[in-house]
């Protein structure tokens, strides 16, 4: 499906799942753990409220809220009660830190492999004055659940299952319904074109499920069962009611389970273990330590298929009858990220980077099979890594995608330049009100690029509770989307610069853009539909090179055959 006015693929921060309101308190265990490094000390766990320790094992990633801000923490990863790696790192102005995820900190020494029953503890190193229970050695913890699951399919009779385990760590026995949930999460759930979804994940849980239309009430029919097979831990989730195109972008999105340890008489979720199936686990973010298994060498890409660049469709193309056989190939540089849809599931694929004159060097070169919902994406969860080294995108790069028939030939495919756009200032509060954010975007020969052809956006999950009602703000030349009566408007400013200017923000909602995550849209073409081809998307603050189990970065080359 062509991108037409949806958010980004894009590893965001979690959805606090446990609002900084909710001061709920509960009865918990005091539980002691001694590490090899560190006297003992007592966290709650589960954490209490406002604390958050989200454990995401698949990505070997945790989420952490609630914290007091700009506070130094200890983060451990206990198993058998002994420490296996830890972190240090301090929060932002909101309390929030993650490791192993990018816009975080690594784990030191190595990345562990987290697994179920392992304990991710977080104490506070100093002791933070003017702040309740910011104690030296206070704080909370998560023991990761064991709760997994396979891929959602269609059942081909009009429903999408999903098959799964839960299981208790102390007993092994069922894990009580009511204290996990199976989420699909499929960003392009939101398109009217194909889909009546108004959220970006769909969910199945013991009381029946939620699958809400864009009014934001559930719509009529459909729902999400959560029951257990007849005997062991094994248990089956059930999506009815959705037509097949949402039936096939269920089948192509990411399936996860949420298990949590227990719960407020708030309603909160008190340590939250995230299962994701098909991330990749490892290092989460360029430059952090390998996991226990050591890094994967890097080695020169294997000789990519024999094909002549020339003869690709360039998405800088505006011809009619070219865009109508391309399909949406979008660039994320700052992650070296590919995202590919459009192409029939089941057909073989080939991403190529060249970068360089007439000898046309690759340095990054990817193959792999469209999965069931038409997508295929490189140096992402749930996709395929870059062939033996994972190339250091940015921009003039030319990205290649093309077919490959069962004579291992090229079948034709399309061709697009990495556009070098950026954000050079966050968003940031004018002394008038507005917020602001500046850019650059400059076509191939340096020259500024058409405004037309650039969006700016802010995503901020906690959008979504404001009049804007979705999780992102946009600003464009025609006025943006922001909330009723506001205006998201791009000007040029020197040489190749350009600033958005978003204006009827309420101060909360301000706040919100200010804390939010900054992107820089770019394309090179678009049609009379609005489709817009060639797309380059920069993320601000995000940070490249391999995810779990790729291989390292490199800067080998080779000459296309």
């Amino acid at each position: 499906m062509l991108l037409k006015n949806s958010s980004p693929s894009s590893c965001q921060r979690p959805r606090r799942w446990a609002p900084w309101s909710a001061l709920a308190v509960i009865a918990a265990t005091m539980t002691t753990f001694v590490s090899g490094t560190v006297s003992a000390q007592v966290v709650q766990n589960p954490p209490l409220m406002p604390q958050s320790v989200i454990v995401f094992p698949e990505r070997d990633f945790a989420s952490i809220s609630g914290f007091a801000p700009n506070a130094d923490l200890y983060v451990q990863v206990l198993r058998n009660n002994v420490m296996v790696s830890d972190a240090r790192g301090k929060t932002d102005a909101t309390g929030f830190l993650e490791v192993n995820h990018p816009g975080g900190v690594c784990w030191n020494a190595v990345t562990p492999d987290i697994g179920p029953a392992d304990t991710v503890r977080v104490t506070y190193r100093n002791g933070v004055s003017n702040f309740p229970n910011a104690v030296k050695g206070s704080g909370g913890a998560t023991t990761t659940q064991n709760v997994t699951a396979t891929q959602a399919f269609d059942d081909g009779y009009g429903k999408v299952v999903i098959k799964g385990k839960a299981q208790q760590l102390a007993n092994g026995d069922r894990i009580p319904l009511n204290q996990f949930e199976v989420r699909v999460v499929n960003r392009d759930f939101i398109d009217p074109l194909t889909s009546r979804i108004g959220k970006r994940d769909i969910r199945a849980d013991s009381t029946g499920g939620r699958i809400d239309g864009t009014n934001g009430q559930p719509i009529p029919g459909t729902g999400g069962s959560l029951a257990y097979d007849s005997s062991g831990t094994t248990f089956t989730a059930t999506f009815t009611g959705l037509t097949a195109s949402e039936r096939a972008l269920a089948a192509g999105g990411q399936t996860r389970v949420i298990g949590w340890q227990a719960t407020s008489p708030a309603g909160d979720r008190l340590g939250m273990t995230i299962y994701e199936v098909g991330a990749f686990g490892g290092p989460g973010m360029g430059g952090c330590p390998p996991g226990p298994n050591g890094v994967v060498p890097s080695q020169n890409p294997g000789a990519p298929v024999h094909y002549q660049p020339g003869e690709l469709l360039d998405a800088a193309n505006s011809d009619p009858s070219s865009q109508s056989l391309l399909k949406s190939v979008i660039v994320f540089p700052e992650r070296d990220f590919v995202s590919i849809t459009g192409f029939d599931p089941g057909t073989d694929l080939q991403v190529v980077v060249r970068r360089g004159n007439s000898a046309t060097p690759v340095v990054g070169m990817a193959r792999g099979i469209v999965n069931n919902g038409g997508l295929f994406e490189v140096n992402h969860p749930g996709g395929v890594c870059w062939s033996g080294q994972t190339p250091d995108i940015g921009p003039g790069d030319m990205i290649d995608v093309l077919k490959v028939g069962s004579n291992t030939t090229s079948l034709g495919g399309q061709t697009q330049r990495v556009i070098n756009t950026s954000i050079t200032k966050s968003a940031y509060l004018a002394p008038n009100g507005e917020v602001r954010v500046e850019g650059t975007a400059a076509d191939a020969n340096g020259f500024p690029m058409a405004l037309d052809f650039i969006e700016q956006r802010i995503l901020n999950p906690d959008f979504t509770t404001t009049r804007a009602g979705r999780r992102d703000i946009r600003a464009d030349t025609k006025g943006g989307r922001v909330v009723p009566g506001g205006t998201g408007y791009l000007w040029p400013t020197s040489g190749s610069g350009w600033m958005a200017v978003y204006s009827g923000l309420n101060a909360t909602e301000a706040q919100l853009a200010i804390a939010g995550d900054n992107r820089s849209m770019a394309w090179l073409s678009t049609n009379p539909n609005g489709d817009r081809f060639g797309l380059t998307i920069y993320e601000a603050g995000q940070v490249g090179g391999p995810m779990g189990g790729c291989p390292a970065r490199g800067n080998a080359s080779i000459a296309i055959p």
